[in-house]
């Protein structure tokens, strides 16, 4: 813990629900998240999965929690497989702040024909690199929500100011994401 910076804190899973919770926070950084003017974009990437209706997008509630708190969320699905396109670049040149998700295939409804998550978590730093190469030092908070059942830490969340981990893509857990995210 030495190496840590002062601005950063490690939340252990007591502070929060066993089902999420914070494997890595920045306390400046969720301070100008919860804090970012109201013309200034919150971009949500999400992986471009089919929900258990058919319907909506399983994260769309996510997107929504996250508009309780912030005026104008962006939320944006990417296809693992294909990776970050030039449509992504640009909504992360707009960005005040990025939220990245990525989901454990065997939360997937056919997981044959979805996205494996070295394929989500290289789409992850791929936005890590190239908003770190746009914004330079002065880089927006970028925010990682792992869903994992297991509720492990993720491969790689290098780059990353905020990690939050939980157990599924439930309504409350995405409430409770959103929630830590912009208190």
């Amino acid at each position: 813990m030495a190496d840590v910076k002062p601005t950063t804190t490690h939340v252990n899973a007591e502070v929060h629900s066993s089902t999420v919770r914070f494997i890595r926070s920045s306390s400046s950084s969720l301070q100008t998240l919860s804090s970012l003017p109201t013309d200034q974009l919150v971009v949500l990437f999400t992986p471009a999965i089919p929900s258990a209706s058919g319907h909506e997008d399983p994260f769309e509630c996510l997107g929504r929690s996250l508009s309780k708190r912030h005026a104008r969320v962006r939320h944006v699905p990417f296809v693992a497989k294909v990776g970050l396109t030039d449509l992504h670049a640009a909504w992360i040149r707009k960005a005040g702040a990025v939220v990245v998700v990525n989901c454990d295939p065997a939360l997937l409804i056919d997981t044959k024909t979805n996205s494996n998550m070295p394929s989500q978590t290289k789409f992850a730093t791929q936005v890590a690199v190239v908003l770190h190469s746009i914004h330079g030092g002065s880089q927006p908070p970028l925010c990682s929500v792992h869903i994992n059942p297991s509720v492990a830490s993720p491969a790689n969340p290098n780059g990353y100011d905020n990690v939050v981990v939980c157990s599924s893509y439930s309504m409350a857990n995405m409430e409770k994401v959103a929630s830590m995210l912009m208190c």
